[in-house]
């Protein structure tokens, strides 16, 4: 449950602290006195989205904060699987702080969390009703929302896990059969593409090499030039002569002393390079010739490539890629009907399997929506919809066509609409164009009175969830608030003194201005105070013994 609550510089609440206790708490105060602010503090905690329009005008951050005790064994798991230390006697706080700048921050037991840490671990605190959740009762999405159970999410997780299967391989038929019509259309021309290239014989360093050879071939006076100039210097100074005569004079002097014998290698080596320079040099010469013919067939080739790289837009490399690919199509081509056959039977055995489950799937939420219809029906006797019928519906859904993905959606297949009559002898009708604005706030207290027993939380929160009431259904709906907190702690935000009189605990929310600013202020009452409070909700003459005197009775009557 929750047990404290601090809020400091958020809208108009400077800083306020309070603690809350088991049971029923009902928190009163008039309009915009920030009644409403404490629930959205409440939200924030577990996982509301956060603005920087929240920060009290003049402050840099807005901070929450609060401990929640008694929490499930399921809690304490993710806690362990977060990596967040559990403090003693199973108290966990959230405290959440939203900077100016926008940035928001959550820490659970001191330990930053991430958002879908928080959702995991809040969902099991408290659930909040907001006068919007009321109006989800006229929007059919929300509808799934209300018959789900944990064995229809473990089939909803086995659908979407087909229905990935059924995409997959629908969108590869579909690719392959838009490819295979676009192939058709192009075929002859990359029949004759594939053939050009095939006959131009390409190859990844050709065009380097022939390049290389064409600026020899050009070159070839001034390379027969510089070889024989270098075959004359050779010759005339005799350079191998006179190191094979300085070896000879080295020797004699090594065997005087033999430090000279090292240099004998050395001139040895130096001897032999240049004899084989000289051959290299003289090899050269003799093969090196001026090939017209060649060269024509070089400048012919590398113009038949630039042709080709500039027909085709791509590099030597990219066209023996292209010619690969396009190879690869026409053989797919060649089989494309087998291809389409095997495509297409992948995307009727997923489509079966997808259909087979996604029927389960309604089944399962059929039969969750008929216990919950019972349900909603036997709580609203007690809050005087007695002659109430319902029904949740489920749309028909025929599984004819393995191509139409159009049934198959995230959820489901499952299309949900909810018929009632409130009155005997008259049809059920779609609930938006029947239900009041009473009846949709006690539907929803019955909806939320069985989800509770699934839920199994340990915190309910309501803002006014008696809106549209009075009389003897506002009394049967303080009624119900009673017998769910017998179980569960139950804070409720209300206008109605019947509501507010059966309290455990009665919170007072008003505003006044401190040192020129406006501040919301909490008051836990007293008995004598909340006699006076629930006096001023009857009648503005709060004073009149009469009025004092049936606020008392009211709130012993509970008591």
């Amino acid at each position: 449950m929750l047990s404290m609550l601090t809020v400091q510089n958020f809208a108009i609440i400077d800083n306020i602290s309070i603690d809350f206790k088991p049971g029923l708490t009902i928190l009163t105060g008039e309009t915009g006195a920030g009644k409403s602010l404490i629930i959205d503090a409440i939200g924030l905690l577990l996982g509301d989205r956060a603005s920087s329009t929240m920060v009290r005008s003049g402050y840099q951050k807005a901070i929450i904060e609060g401990v929640f005790s008694g929490y499930s064994d399921k809690i304490s798991e993710l806690l362990q699987s977060f990596g967040i230390d559990e403090l003693p006697d199973r108290e966990l706080s959230i405290r959440k702080e939203i900077a100016l700048t926008g940035k928001t921050t959550t820490r659970i037991n001191g330990i930053l969390v991430t958002v879908n840490e928080l959702n995991a671990i809040a969902e099991g605190l408290a659930d909040i009703h907001t006068q919007d959740d009321t109006k989800k009762l006229f929007q059919s999405v929300h509808y799934l929302d209300f018959i789900e159970t944990e064995e229809s999410r473990q089939i909803l997780r086995a659908y979407q896990k087909q229905l990935a299967v059924y995409q997959e391989t629908l969108r590869k038929y579909q690719s392959l059969k838009k490819r295979a019509t676009e192939d058709a259309n192009q075929l002859e021309f990359m029949r004759y593409q594939a053939n050009e290239l095939a006959k131009a014989n390409l190859s990844e360093t050709e065009e380097t090499d022939l390049e290389q050879e064409l600026y020899i071939l050009n070159n070839y006076e001034n390379i027969f030039k510089n070889l024989a100039s270098i075959k004359t210097l050779l010759e005339d100074h005799n350079i191998t002569g006179s190191l094979f005569e300085i070896s000879a004079v080295l020797k004699k002097l090594s065997k005087i002393d033999n430090r000279f014998q090292e240099h004998v290698g050395r001139i040895d080596d130096t001897y032999y390079e240049i004899e084989d320079f000289e051959s290299f040099i003289t090899s050269e010469i003799s093969h090196l010739s001026f090939d017209e013919e060649r060269l024509n067939q070089i400048n012919e080739r590398l113009s038949f490539l630039k042709d080709l790289k500039r027909r085709y837009r791509k590099t030597v490399p990219e066209l023996i890629v292209f010619q690969t690919e396009l190879t690869k199509r026409i053989n797919e081509f060649d089989q494309m009907d087998d291809l389409l056959v095997d495509a297409e039977n992948d995307v009727k055995a997923a489509y079966g399997k997808l259909a087979e489950v996604a029927t389960s799937l309604t089944q399962k939420r059929k039969e969750n929506a008929n216990q919950l219809e019972q349900a909603i029906k036997e709580t609203l006797k007690d809050l005087y919809l007695v002659h109430v019928q319902m029904k949740i519906g489920f749309k028909d859904v025929v599984f004819d066509d393995m191509f139409n993905s159009a049934v198959f959606h995230s959820y489901g297949t499952d299309n949900l609409e909810i018929l009632i009559s409130f009155n005997v002898g008259e049809p059920m009708r779609d609930i938006t164009k029947v239900a009041s604005g009473g009846e949709m706030s006690r539907i929803m207290l019955a909806l939320k009175t069985h989800l509770l027993k699934n839920m199994n939380l340990a915190t309910m929160i309501f803002d006014e969830i008696d809106q549209g009431v009075s009389g003897s259904v506002a009394s049967a709906i303080a009624k119900k608030l009673k017998t769910i907190s017998e179980d569960t702690q139950v804070l409720a935000i209300t206008h109605l003194p019947i509501v507010a009189s059966c309290a455990d605990h009665h919170i007072l929310i008003s505003k006044k201005t401190v040192d020129g600013r406006t501040v919301t202020v909490l008051e836990e009452l007293t008995m004598d105070r909340r006699i006076q409070e629930i006096a001023q909700m009857l009648s503005p003459d709060v004073q009149d013994d009469s009025v004092l005197a049936l606020a008392k009775d009211m709130i012993n009557f509970w008591h």
